[in-house]
């Protein structure tokens, strides 16, 4: 088969695989609904309810509204987000060697490398289609419960949807971390160390240069991190997808 072939064949049991996996599903339902619910909790907090989560709520939330709404939820997606991409890219790599499915992976006909890229792919699609699915359900949020306050929702919603895909990015080294420790976990402790570190470099004033900072500072708009700092994110998830690609050409079965 040529590598466009190869590839075809790869997406399709790929795909196959990923819309039945239990991980995917619950993760995306998370970051859908859980991160709405929290969001609108946010600007929202229920009556009765700590001073202490009162004030919190405010300084994520501010003032309300629609900005409130779309605030919280770049706050919260550059944590949550990372956690929840970073969890299911390092399972999708991480299972074949845990469930031993990566002998199958290696007699097959189809290249290892067109199965990295297949899987990297539709991870890649269903990130941005859940940062769709998520800015679909905060607009619904809002309308439900009478946002306002917000002339130019179209920029909120599009700055959303690039902190929600840059913070995907990030998680994309997962699939090598899965694949050179040979199963899901120590992807899971890798992103879990990320976020403790991304934390840490915000604390100790270093997070604008830290690409794993980056996408939640620059939506706080406190001015410490111009747009075009961003392009520091961009090298990782490149990396990423290399070196996982590359380790999987070289993947012999144990």
């Amino acid at each position: 088969m040529t590598g466009w072939a190869q590839l075809r064949a790869a997406l399709a049991v790929e795909w196959l695989k990923f819309r039945r996996a239990r991980p995917a599903q619950v993760t995306t339902a998370f970051l859908v609904a859980g991160v709405t619910a929290l969001c609108v909790l946010t600007v929202h907090p229920p009556a009765g309810g700590s001073s202490l989560t009162a004030a919190k709520a405010q300084s994520i939330g501010g003032e309300g509204g629609w900005a409130g709404l779309f605030t919280a939820a770049d706050t919260i997606i550059a944590v949550a987000g990372l956690l929840g991409f970073g969890v299911v890219i390092g399972w999708v790599f991480g299972r074949e060697f845990t469930d031993g499915t990566v002998h199958g992976i290696c007699a097959a006909p189809v290249s290892r490398a067109a199965v990295a890229a297949a899987k990297l792919l539709i991870l890649s699609a269903w990130a941005v289609a859940t940062a769709v699915g998520l800015a679909a359900a905060l607009i619904g949020a809002g309308l439900i419960l009478d946002e306002s306050g917000e002339p130019d929702l179209r920029t909120r919603v599009g700055k959303f949807l690039l902190v929600a895909v840059l913070t995907a990015a990030l998680a994309l080294p997962c699939a090598w971390v899965a694949t050179l420790a040979r199963g899901y976990l120590p992807a899971v402790a890798a992103v879990i160390a990320v976020v403790v570190l991304a934390q840490m470099a915000v604390l100790t004033g270093i997070g604008g240069w830290f690409p794993f900072s980056l996408p939640g500072l620059w939506a706080a708009d406190t001015g410490a991190v111009p747009a075009g700092r961003l392009l520091l994110v961009l090298p990782i998830p490149v990396i990423g997808a290399a070196l996982t690609v590359h380790r999987w050409q070289r993947l012999v079965s144990r």
